[in-house]
C-alpha cells in the first residue's frame, strides 16, 4: 500500500512538472511572438511641441451658448499629429478651478508621463503647468484626457486626439477623426452638474444629446470613388456605439490604434468608452448625389429620464461629385500579429472579480451609497498586482454587478482570449475591452514597459466609485 501511494505521488508530481514545463514553453513562445509584433523603434530625431490650455470656455451648442471645459478653447480638443519615433513635448497649463492631468490613452509612454494623479505624477494645480515628454513607440489612433475627476472633466469637454502616423499616411483621399460623445444637458444648454460622488448614476452617465466632434447630426461631404480613413474615438462616460455604413464598403482596419490581422465588419463591433476603431470607407461610384445616414444601433437598457436610449442617427454623408481614379491599395493589415494559439490551455495567473458594496456611512461622509469593487476592495485598499516585464500572463475578469464594464489597463496592449468561457479569436490587440453583463473576460498580456500602472473600469462613474487597481511591472 505504501509503495502504491509513493507511485501515485510520483505520477502526480511528474504530471504537474510536465504541465508546468509545457506552460512555460508556451509562455516563452507567446513573448517572442509579441516582441515580433511590437517591432523596433527608430527615433526620428525630430521634436514636436504643443501647448494645451485647459479652461472654461463659452461655446455655442445646438443654438445655445453654454460654458464647457475645453483644451485651447475648442471642443473636441486639437488633433495632435506626430510620427512614430518623434519626441513629443506637450505643455499643459491648468486654468480650471480644479487640479487636472493628461493621460495619453493607449500610448506606451514612460510611467512618469502617464498622467495618473498620486500614482505617476503630482496633479497639476490651478494656475500651474506641466510638460509631458515622451516618444511614441507605436503608430495608431490614440486620445488624451484628464485622470482627475474624469467623470466630470471629460463630460465637461476635456478630450482630444493624438495620431501617430503610419505607413499609410497620405494614401487616403481624406483622413478624418470622429469623436463620438453624448452629453447630459439642462434646458438652457449647460452641462448637468450632478457630479457629486453621493449622487452618481451607478448605471453610468448617459447623455440626452449625441454628438460627433461636438456637433449634433453633422454632415460630411465625400465624392463618389473616394477612399476615406475615419478614426473613430469614444470619449463618452458610459455610452457604447455600434455603427452602420449602409451601401458603403466599410471595414475596420485598426482597433485601439493597432492594425488588425484580418479586416473586421463595422456593424458587429461595439465601441465602448475608451475604444478607437479606424474604418476604411470606399464610396461606390453609384452613390453619387445620394445621402447616407450613419446610425448608432446600440440600445442602452440603463437609459432613464431624458437620456437617449438609441438607436439614433449620428451623422449624414452627402456624396457630391466623383474622383477620376479611385485608390486601389489593399486593406491595411498587421503582417506579424501574435496569434497566441492554445493560450487558454494555460491556467489564469490572476482573477479579478468585479462587484459592488454598500456604504452605510454615506449619509455622513462624501461617499456614494454604492462602491464598485475589484476583489471586494476599492481603489487604495488593494495589494499591488506584481508583474514581470516581458512575461506572458492570462487574466480573468468576472462580472457580478449586473452592469457592463469597459476594462482598461494602462501601459499595455492585450488580446481577448475568451468571453463567458467561450474561446474567441480576435485578430488584433486592444487596450480596452467590454466585460459584459454578468459575464467573464479572459485576456492575455505581455507587459513591455516598467512602472506602476492603473487598471480600471472605463465607465467613468464606476472608476470614480472605486473600481480601480494598480499593477506594477518590474524586471
Amino acid at each position: 500500500m505504501f509503495r502504491l501511494l509513493i507511485l501515485f505521488a510520483y505520477i502526480f508530481v511528474s504530471f504537474n512538472s510536465t504541465v508546468s514545463a509545457q506552460e512555460n514553453s508556451s509562455k516563452a513562445d507567446f513573448v517572442a511572438q509579441f516582441d515580433r509584433y511590437l517591432g523596433s523603434l527608430q527615433k526620428t530625431g525630430n521634436t514636436k511641441t504643443f501647448d494645451l490650455t485647459a479652461e472654461a470656455t463659452t461655446l455655442e451648442f445646438g443654438g445655445k451658448k453654454a460654458v464647457r471645459w475645453a483644451y485651447n478653447g475648442q471642443l473636441p480638443g486639437p488633433v495632435l499629429r506626430v510620427q512614430k519615433g518623434d519626441r513629443v513635448k506637450v505643455k499643459l497649463t491648468n486654468k480650471l478651478p480644479q487640479n487636472t492631468t493628461i493621460h495619453w490613452h493607449g500610448v506606451r509612454v514612460p510611467n512618469a508621463m502617464d498622467g495618473v494623479p498620486f500614482l505617476t505624477q503630482t496633479p497639476v494645480k490651478p494656475g500651474k503647468s506641466f510638460t509631458y515628454d515622451f516618444i511614441p513607440q507605436d503608430a495608431g489612433t490614440y486620445w488624451f484626457h484628464p485622470h482627475v475627476r474624469g467623470h466630470e472633466q471629460i463630460e465637461r469637454g476635456l478630450y482630444g486626439t493624438l495620431i501617430v502616423e503610419d505607413e499609410y499616411e497620405g494614401r487616403y483621399d481624406q483622413d478624418i477623426v470622429w469623436m463620438l460623445d453624448d452629453i447630459l444637458t439642462e434646458e438652457d444648454g449647460s452641462v448637468d452638474d450632478s457630479f457629486s460622488l453621493k449622487f452618481l448614476d451607478t448605471g453610468g452617465r448617459l447623455g440626452n444629446i449625441l454628438t460627433i466632434n461636438g456637433d449634433r447630426t453633422p454632415t460630411f461631404k465625400f465624392r463618389a470613388g473616394e477612399r476615406i480613413r475615419i478614426r473613430v474615438v469614444n470619449p463618452s462616460n458610459a455610452r457604447n456605439y455600434r455603427l452602420s455604413f449602409p451601401n458603403l464598403n466599410a471595414s475596420i482596419i485598426a482597433v485601439d490604434g493597432n492594425l488588425v490581422g484580418v479586416p473586421q465588419r463595422v456593424t458587429t463591433f461595439d465601441i465602448v468608452p475608451g475604444n478607437r476603431i479606424d474604418i476604411d470607407v470606399k464610396i461606390p461610384l453609384d452613390m453619387e448625389n445620394k445621402t447616407i445616414n450613419i446610425d448608432n444601433s446600440f440600445f442602452h437598457r440603463e437609459a432613464g429620464g431624458d437620456a437617449e436610449e438609441g438607436p439614433k442617427t449620428l451623422a449624414k454623408i452627402i456624396v457630391s461629385g466623383r474622383v477620376e481614379n479611385s485608390k486601389t491599395f489593399p486593406l491595411p493589415v498587421h503582417k506579424t500579429l501574435a496569434k497566441w494559439e492554445n493560450a487558454l490551455n494555460i491556467a489564469p495567473d490572476f482573477v479579478f472579480d468585479f462587484n459592488t458594496s454598500f456604504n452605510l456611512d454615506f449619509l455622513w461622509t462624501d461617499k456614494g451609497f454604492t462602491s464598485f469593487t475589484i476583489n471586494e476592495k476599492i481603489f487604495g485598499e488593494h495589494d499591488i498586482t506584481q508583474l514581470k516585464n516581458k512575461t506572458f500572463y492570462r487574466m480573468r475578469f468576472n462580472n457580478g454587478t449586473g452592469l457592463y464594464h469597459p476594462v482598461h489597463i494602462h501601459g499595455v496592449f492585450f488580446k481577448v482570449l475568451a468571453r463567458d468561457g467561450i474561446p474567441v479569436d480576435e485578430p488584433y490587440f486592444r487596450d480596452t475591452a467590454l466585460l459584459d453583463y454578468d459575464g467573464s473576460l479572459d485576456i492575455g498580456i505581455v507587459p513591455a514597459d516598467l512602472g506602476e500602472w492603473l487598471s480600471h473600469c472605463h465607465l467613468l462613474e464606476h472608476a470614480a466609485l472605486g473600481m480601480k487597481a494598480t499593477v506594477n511591472v518590474s524586471d
